[in-house]
């Protein structure tokens, strides 16, 4: 009986699965317990020299240095990061990949793919010459760019959702994260929500969070869907004529800070209040999470957890495109903040 078997009766990913078997705290008990009963019925078995080597890397004390991992990504930039503030969020997942993969013995080296006048044969030569096998990359500016061709024998595990091709790779839950945040508007009496995003996030998502708004509306509110705003950049008179032809009781936003303080400085200039008079709700990308309420993502955990998938690719030599490409999801967190109004207490009616 394989994970995915137990996975499928469950109805859970196969991830979920191998994290409770393994004790870990990211499954609450209840799932844990489940999903072991259900496992011990079914006669299943783990693959022991597999969980021992997963067991060693995931153990918690520094070992001596193994070899050299990679860190690529195929911005133009050298270092996106540091350059657009759009990115920023990427220094914390480098953060929590560095800090995983000194944890366990391994060297991480940055190298600029596009960097002007090298070729990608020259720097698949000098990746081999360096003795590295395994490369973590951490997405490109197009979310259609392809991984290239002559990077494509070495182990990979890419962060987020662009670049398209069969890659093992670690992002967010999208869909976990938006529906907690639809959940929360609607615990707090929220009926009209309206999603304002971008353009560009909606496919670096896989349109997973229009697709979550359009089916909250057909699931909970029996209505027609709000029509989504996108935009990659704020724009005034496009908003205006939006928001009063759908007039959203909170407005839900997949953008960056810019946008969001236009959107606030045209409700401040409309005299709407937030949250008395409409709420503003964001699914990522929180300029300060004491004034926002939504969703905060983990970015240092996704780059922690890229790290131990890239680690366990090498241990286990899967080299080469993978047949069968593993995703592992990082959920966000709710985060209070003040721009909605407050729900009923726990546990209430």
């Amino acid at each position: 009986m394989s994970l995915r078997a137990i996975a499928r009766q469950l109805g859970v990913s196969s991830t979920t699965v191998s994290l409770a078997l393994r004790d870990s705290p990211r499954i609450s008990t209840a799932l844990t317990e489940r999903i072991k009963k259900r496992a011990r019925a079914l006669g299943y078995v783990p693959n022991a020299r597999l969980a021992e080597m997963m067991s060693e890397v995931r153990q918690a004390q520094p070992v001596a240095y193994r070899a050299t991992i990679g860190l690529i990504s195929l911005y133009p930039e050298e270092r996106p990061w540091s350059q657009r503030p759009t990115f920023e969020h990427l220094k914390l997942v480098i953060n929590g990949s560095r800090e995983r993969a000194e944890q366990h013995g391994y060297k991480l080296e940055e190298f600029w793919v596009k960097r002007p006048g090298q070729t990608l044969e020259r720097l698949r030569t000098i990746l081999d010459a360096r003795g590295i096998k395994g490369l973590l990359c951490l997405g490109s500016a197009d979310p259609d760019e392809m991984f290239p061709e002559p990077l494509r024998k070495f182990a990979v595990v890419t962060h987020a959702a662009s670049i398209p091709d069969r890659l093992h790779r670690v992002l967010s839950h999208f869909a976990a994260d938006a529906n907690l945040l639809l959940v929360e508007l609607s615990r707090r009496g929220y009926h009209r929500p309206g999603l304002a995003m971008l353009g560009n996030g909606d496919r670096r998502t896989g349109f997973v969070y229009s697709a979550m708004m359009v089916g909250y509306h057909e699931r909970k509110l029996s209505g027609t869907p709000l029509p989504i705003l996108r935009a990659e950049t704020w724009n005034e008179a496009e908003f205006s004529r939006w928001f009063d032809a759908n007039r959203p009781d909170v407005i839900v936003l997949h953008q960056y800070p810019p946008y969001i303080a236009g959107v606030e400085a045209w409700l401040s200039k409309r005299r709407l209040r937030v949250p008395r008079d409409v709420g503003i709700a964001l699914l990522d990308k929180n300029p300060d999470p004491a004034r926002y309420s939504g969703i905060c993502q983990n970015p240092w955990l996704m780059g922690a957890v890229a790290l131990e998938m890239l680690i366990g690719r090498l241990m286990l030599r899967d080299f080469g495109p993978p047949d069968h490409p593993k995703v592992e999801l990082v959920e966000g967190s709710w985060n209070e903040g003040a721009t909605l109004r407050p729900g009923p207490p726990a546990g209430s009616v």
